[in-house]
């Protein structure tokens, strides 16, 4: 006998940093997304149990939700994670392990750090010199987020390129992919931190894509496309809400939307 599966919204989230804008969310904003979801009765759930709650072998909370954040920036570290102890909320974040820094441990803004770090194109820009240890997560600051419990980690490739754009010839567009996919697969594995889920860099995928992930044992698929999550069906293809700096009203309303897969329908066939 299955047990009742209800629909599961991902909310997609990058910077969580002063400086807010539509992909940076300040602290503040954040805060008060995490007290909505808590005082409304929400509960975070990890990948494992959202596959597990969608398949229906594990019994769901009334509110289930997951949280992610994609590539690993250093505010994830810095602002987000002290938010989210408070809170007691867990969040997934995918990593680009060719960016993560090798060692070290930077303050936390519950441990005195409150200056604004670079914006996420100043971020991008730096990462794209060769001084991506300044503003990604570290392997130290990573252990110690995934050893409070709150954590999960998982891949966004090894590189985070776009070889569809790089590479016009099929076969060594595929190749390549399967290189990224398989060095970030085993970076993760040897670090403890699994290698069934990934999300793909930019959104972009293709049936290539699909099959080559799932050939190295990647069994859920996380995308950049609205919609809302109710079977086992999606685990190749999971949908997310793109959350940035927006008010709880807001965040409300995407909750009510993707929590109901006939409304969520209804809204991206005339609103999106």
């Amino acid at each position: 006998m299955h047990l009742q599966r209800p629909a599961i919204p991902v909310l997609m989230y990058h910077h969580v940093n002063p400086v807010g804008s539509f992909i940076n969310v300040t602290p503040e904003v954040f805060s008060l997304h995490m007290k909505y979801l808590k005082n409304r009765g929400y509960t975070t759930v990890h990948a494992g149990e959202f596959a597990g709650i969608l398949s229906g072998s594990i019994a769901a909370p009334k509110k289930p939700v997951m949280i992610t954040f994609d590539d690993g920036w250093l505010d994830n570290w810095v602002f987000a994670y002290p938010i989210l102890k408070q809170y007691g909320m867990k969040a997934a974040i995918f990593l680009v392990t060719a960016h993560v820094a090798p060692q070290g441990t930077r303050l936390r803004s519950d441990q005195g750090r409150l200056e604004a770090l670079p914006t996420h194109r100043e971020a991008a820009g730096l990462v794209e010199n060769g001084r991506a240890d300044e503003v990604m997560l570290s392997w130290d600051e990573v252990a110690a987020m995934k050893d409070s419990g709150l954590f999960e980690f998982h891949s966004h490739t090894h590189t985070h390129q776009r070889w569809d754009k790089l590479m016009p010839d099929r076969s060594q567009r595929n190749a390549a992919l399967k290189k990224d996919l398989q060095i970030a697969k085993e970076l993760l594995e040897e670090k403890g931190l699994g290698g069934s889920c990934l999300c793909w860099p930019q959104g972009f995928y293709d049936d290539d894509y699909r099959s080559l992930a799932a050939s190295l044992g990647y069994r859920m698929l996380f995308t950049t496309e609205a919609g809302t999550n109710d079977s086992k069906d999606v685990l190749p293809r999971i949908k997310r809400i793109v959350i940035g700096n927006i008010s709880t009203a807001s965040l409300a309303k995407k909750l009510v939307i993707y929590s109901r897969p006939w409304l969520s329908r209804v809204y991206l066939t005339y609103f999106k």
